[in-house]
């Protein structure tokens, strides 16, 4: 796992260095800094992967060369030698590639290169992709298995090429500016580059409202793109365009017609598969263990593979979050499975001593992530590698969501037969009863059975609808966005006609929506905070095509969430955690907002705060306030408006 950073227009050592150093917690093993053409001073022995030689004999000279700067920090988990230093020359001096992330099958695609003619100097997959792309251009990326991004100049051809895994696992970011195109890992490399100039992007903070992140492409700096999950990049020196291409997408559902003991069995076999090609490392590999069956299924499927203890690692809360302490249930898998057992207690003032690091690592305002800050500031202590149980809710139906849309759409029916002027006196009674007993779930349980399946998911996904986002903003900020696209709208082209099973659907709009925005981003942002791999074998991408052929009813069957999951591992998987109630992984936000980090909040919230900012209704924003603090409003409202604007101050200001 490493940073990366490119600039295609100049040649910039020295901007080079500072672009590592800013990238060094992303990989703090080694850095490399590679400028084309080389510079004049450099040293003819320069190693081949520190400077760029000359291009072969006729090829992509004549005065007519693109100045470029690639910048690779290291984390080193393959090929520890300093023969995986990077950027990398392959040995035919026609491509230098700058790489982050584990493509976990190189070996295999190692060996059709090697038939192919192709030389290698390290073990690294870092080798592997660039020779790929000399053997098979654009289309290497259909060979590739894990998680990636990169950068690829083409020296003969003066092109970039660059792209980022199917599910959007390792993040990529870019920028059209006067200086030329540029690229990197976080949003923090392109200000300090100083080619990006520190604006906010009012589109984006539209959908952060809603959403509590930043949906890909969009990014919250003015003019700075987040490249989609499943995507390239390509940039010609003959036509100085950038163009984005989608080369994966996640199949529409398509049940097989197969017996259930025969979906099972393929299920674990995929299973096994991408947990055991996650396990390849030069280094120890370990895992977070929260109890849950996701990360229960993980270790188990983990120790029976590799025959050794594995360490584990997992954080409980004193005192204020006893209550949704999961210790219990993560020592229960430690002791069957006899892991090294790692277990951090966490309070608020712990978080409150550590807001400005928090804030500074989530590299775009988030909501959430605080819970992965905090497993990998105490995991990177003992292993630089560990895997997680990501992406078992989206798929096998585990979130509340899949049960309460299923039932909804079940009782579609009936309300439909309903005649209309029944269906309107209703909605009046609704209404009036849950205003004059003051319990709004009435009127609001009769709105979402009104709603459409779109209207029904972003009831449970948005934070803050048109409506209140509308109260919220204050008229400027409201005239600035225009006609913004409502945040509904954005969700819209991830829901496919040709998929009538409400299951399907939600899963769809989890991976692209929740997962890839919010769970994966800030996986990456804090994970690398500390200098550690986080690899997530439940979102294979093999596994997640497999995953569309499953029968809906096999995910979520009679009301229990994650079926077949859990009869695909019986074996594996304690009894008490099957059985256990369903609890996401939670941490007593609501009662460190109320305690050790009110300070941070009450700055935030203060009238002179607000009205310097000039984006939130100041009587709005401190009602919101008031009302959270009175014990009355959830707690992601205040964080996630805190959140922005900490990360305003720390990064924009």
């Amino acid at each position: 796992m490493c940073g990366i950073f490119g600039l295609i227009g100049s040649a910039d050592a020295e901007l080079g260095e500072r672009l590592a150093e800013c990238l060094r917690h992303r990989g703090p093993d080694d850095h490399g800094v590679w400028t084309y053409p080389p510079p004049p001073s450099a040293p003819s022995t320069a190693p081949r992967s520190a400077h760029a030689s000359h291009a072969p004999t006729g090829e992509g000279r004549g005065g007519g060369e693109t100045p470029v700067t690639l910048v690779n920090t290291r984390l080193a988990i393959i090929d520890l030698s300093p023969l995986g230093h990077m950027p990398m020359l392959t040995a035919s001096g026609r491509t230098v590639i700058a790489y982050n992330g584990e493509v976990f099958n190189f070996a295999d695609v190692r060996a059709e290169l090697l038939k192919r003619g192709h030389t290698f100097r390290s073990n690294s997959d870092t080798e592997v992709i660039a020779n790929a792309y000399e053997a098979w251009g654009d289309e290497c990326l259909h060979r590739f298995r894990g998680m990636f991004a990169f950068l690829i100049w083409d020296i003969p051809r003066q092109r970039l090429f660059a792209a980022r895994d199917r599910l959007g696992i390792k993040p990529l970011f870019w920028a059209e500016t006067p200086r030329g195109l540029v690229l990197g890992s976080e949003l923090k490399a392109m200000l300090a580059s100083g080619c990006v100039r520190p604006a906010l992007n009012l589109e984006a903070l539209n959908h952060y409202l809603a959403f509590y992140a930043v949906p890909a492409p969009l990014t919250m700096l003015a003019g700075v793109h987040a490249l989609p999950p499943g995507h390239s990049l390509s940039w010609e020196a003959a036509s100085k365009r950038v163009t984005v291409a989608r080369y994966w997408d996640m199949p529409p559902a398509r049940p097989l017609r197969a017996d259930e003991t025969e979906i099972r069995g393929e299920l674990r076999r995929l299973l096994e598969e991408s947990i055991r090609l996650r396990m390849i490392a030069d280094v120890p590999v370990g895992a977070f263990l929260s109890g849950g069956v996701d990360s229960s299924a993980v270790v188990g499927l983990m120790t029976r593979i590799a025959g050794e203890q594995l360490k584990t690692f997992s954080i409980g809360f004193e005192p204020e979050g006893r209550h949704l302490d999961e210790r219990s249930y993560a020592q229960i898998v430690a002791r069957r499975y006899n892991t090294e057992h790692t277990e951090v207690i966490v309070t608020g003032r712990q978080v409150a001593d550590e807001l400005a690091r928090i804030i500074a690592a989530m590299d775009q305002p988030s909501g959430d992530g605080l819970n992965t800050y905090l497993v990998s500031q105490a995991t990177a202590k003992h292993v630089k590698v560990a895997l997680s149980g990501l992406g078992g809710d989206e798929l096998f139906a585990g979130y509340p969501q899949f049960k309460l849309l299923k039932r909804a759409a079940d009782y579609d029916p009936l309300w439909q037969a309903l005649p209309n002027p029944m269906r309107a006196f209703l909605a009046v009674g609704a209404r009036t009863v849950s205003q004059a007993v003051r319990r709004p779930a009435i009127g609001n349980a009769l709105a979402f059975a009104q709603d459409d399946f779109l209207g029904r998911y972003g009831r449970t996904r948005i934070l803050f609808n048109e409506e209140a986002k509308t109260h919220l903003l204050t008229a400027t900020a409201r005239g600035d966005l225009g006609h913004a696209v409502p945040s509904l709208t954005l969700l819209e082209a991830w829901v496919r006609a040709d998929e009538p099973e409400i299951i399907d659907r939600i899963t769809r709009l989890e991976l692209k929506n929740y997962m890839a925005h919010t769970l994966l981003r800030d996986t990456d942002a804090m994970s690398m905070a500390h200098s550690l791999e986080v690899r997530v074998p439940l979102i294979d991408h093999k596994l997640v095509e497999f995953v569309t052929t499953i029968p809906a009813g096999l995910r979520l069957r009679g009301g229990q969430p994650k079926y077949l999951l859990t009869q695909a591992l019986a074996d594996v998987l304690p009894a008490d955690v099957i059985q256990r109630r369903k609890q996401g992984f939670e941490m007593p936000v609501a009662a460190w907002l109320r305690g050790p980090l009110r300070p941070a909040l009450d700055s935030v919230f203060s009238s002179r705060a607000l009205q310097q900012r000039g984006l939130f209704n100041p009587a709005e924003a401190q009602r919101l306030y008031q009302e959270f603090q009175q014990g009355q409003g959830p707690y992601m409202r205040v964080w996630a408006i805190a959140a922005l604007e900490l990360w305003l101050r720390k990064f924009l200001n």
